[in-house]
């Protein structure tokens, strides 16, 4: 009895001992933390990946060390003929010439397996200019590899070995998920030093270094030379990048590394393996940055997305919905933030596929589709080149004498007008021959502009022409003066002014308007 009564004790405290440990009504079950250092470990992580990654070198041939013209190769010494020794000193070069040429030049580099059959993605810069290319697996097989295509824009290159077993794989990633502060995991070649495994987080996204499609994640992972080519994993062990490039004074880590993300390099990585180059679409347009006045000026008081300044003659859009002020909100879903990103939107979409473009017109919110076109050589959505037209004023003689040195005739007829420190004038020969204006150039010519007005903080020039005025053509000075008037009639504060330098070269300002 004694013992049965102990154990119903012992019973009834256990039971009220987990009951006091359940969690209650709406309260989630506590996630186990981890005890030590252990338990955080990439161990078994970095153990399931290490395969997928190998070890790329390549070889060139020296060619400067038989060219003569190379300031940096040793000159053959001219020994006239009958002199002593002649005969040594021709022997000695003979024969050594031929081994200096033979002499290779090596680097090293990393990259990782995506397919069992063997295909490898690295960087271009690591295999750019090479004559043989070897690649080395984790266990020590190494084996030659070919090109299948290469990307100068994004560097990146695709290669394929023949190994006789199936290869370990890794898998791309979806980099748009990734977060500031993750932690991930590089693995690669640094100095040669195969299988090195560092871990770190994202610093930041979104980085752009000096190409047309950077969208880089940088990552302060040790990254380092020979580390070119080699992934950046998440902790779930999917390739989120591709390390390219540190920022170091040194050549060393300094915790500043960047990567291509996989948002951009799968894409180009499957057509470089099914084309052998890369397919992109362009648009064929000019974008510009909307500050908060051009957007005002515009009728919309969001300063998001980019501008059209003009189109790029016998583009895709040359003919299309989209107009010169139009503002590009997003493009296929993806707001447009920045000049940098519709170029690398349009990149990715489907060269003839029609796409959803939503953009702001004469402050109304619309949607237009377009379909991009096939780029052909460097044809490329870019903001416009400087404009060189401050160059190209101040050349004009203060007289406004011609290159030949006579001023010209005097037009009673040619009407003109002052507006925002402006002086207006019709655009004829004696105006297009003074300002060596282009004959494609259309509008109202600006003959003068007066120091501290407000065309003049906004850069006009004398010799530039208006070609529009919110978003409407002028022809003349009243043209000019009416568009004004009904603007500020209609409340507007300020308005755009789209103006052509002498060359061409366009350029869309916002005037305050009194």
């Amino acid at each position: 009895m004694l013992l049965r009564h102990r154990q119903r004790l012992i019973c009834a405290s256990l039971a009220t001992v987990l009951a006091a440990a359940a969690p209650g009504p709406g309260f989630a079950a506590a996630k186990p933390q981890p005890e030590s250092l252990a338990d955080v470990s990439v161990a078994d992580l970095s153990e399931r990946l290490l395969d997928a990654v190998v070890n790329i070198s390549i070889s060139q041939k020296d060619d400067a060390a038989s060219d003569e013209s190379d300031p940096d190769s040793a000159p053959r010494p001219k020994v006239p003929e009958g002199q002593p020794f002649s005969d040594l000193f021709k022997d000695y070069f003979d024969n050594h010439d031929g081994e200096r040429q033979k002499n290779p030049i090596s680097s090293l580099g990393s990259g990782f397996i995506i397919d069992p059959s063997g295909i490898i993605v690295t960087n271009n810069h690591v295999i750019d200019g090479a004559d043989s290319i070897e690649v080395t697996l984790a266990d020590g097989t190494s084996m030659p590899a070919t090109l299948l295509g290469v990307d100068k824009e994004t560097d990146l290159a695709v290669l394929k070995v023949a190994p006789e077993e199936p290869l370990k794989a890794v898998s791309f990633g979806d980099s748009r998920k990734v977060r500031i502060g993750q932690w991930v995991l590089a693995i690669g070649n640094p100095f040669g030093l195969g299988g090195s495994v560092t871990l770190g987080i994202v610093s930041a996204r979104g980085r752009t270094l000096d190409g047309p499609y950077d969208n880089f994640i940088q990552t302060d992972a040790a990254i380092n030379k020979g580390n070119s080519g080699g992934p950046l994993f998440d902790m779930d062990g999917n390739v989120i990048g591709i390390n390219t490039a540190i920022l170091s004074p040194s050549g060393g880590s300094i915790g500043i590394g960047f990567a291509v993300p996989s948002e951009l390099a799968e894409k180009v990585v499957h057509q470089l393996i099914d084309y052998g180059h890369t397919r992109r679409g362009w648009l064929g347009l000019r974008v510009m940055a909307v500050s908060e006045d051009l957007a005002k000026s515009l009728g919309d008081d969001d300063p998001d997305g980019v501008m059209v300044s003009s189109l790029i003659e016998g583009g895709p859009a040359e003919n299309g919905p989209l107009k010169p002020g139009d503002i590009i909100l997003s493009y296929d879903g993806q707001n447009v933030d920045s000049v940098k990103d519709l170029p690398r939107f349009v990149a990715e979409s489907i060269p003839g596929e029609n796409v959803p473009i939503v953009i702001m017109r004469d402050g109304k919110r619309m949607t237009v589709r377009m379909a991009p076109a096939l780029v052909a050589g460097d044809e490329a959505d870019v903001p416009p080149p400087e404009d060189k037209a401050g160059d190209e004023a101040q050349s004009v003689p203060d007289d406004g004498a011609t290159e030949e040195g006579a001023p010209p005739e005097a037009s009673e007829t040619v009407p003109t007008s002052a507006a925002y420190g402006m002086t207006l004038g019709l655009l004829d020969d004696n105006g297009r021959a003074v300002h060596a204006i282009d004959p494609s150039v259309e509008g109202v010519l600006i003959t003068a502009v007066e120091p501290g007005s407000e065309a003049s903080k906004e850069g006009i020039l004398p010799g530039m022409v208006i070609s529009e005025i919110g978003q409407q053509a002028v022809n003349t000075p009243t043209d000019v003066t009416e568009r004004l008037t009904q603007l500020v009639s209609e409340g507007r504060r300020s308005v755009s002014v789209m103006v052509t330098s002498p060359d061409g070269t366009l350029k869309v300002v916002s005037l305050v308007l009194e």
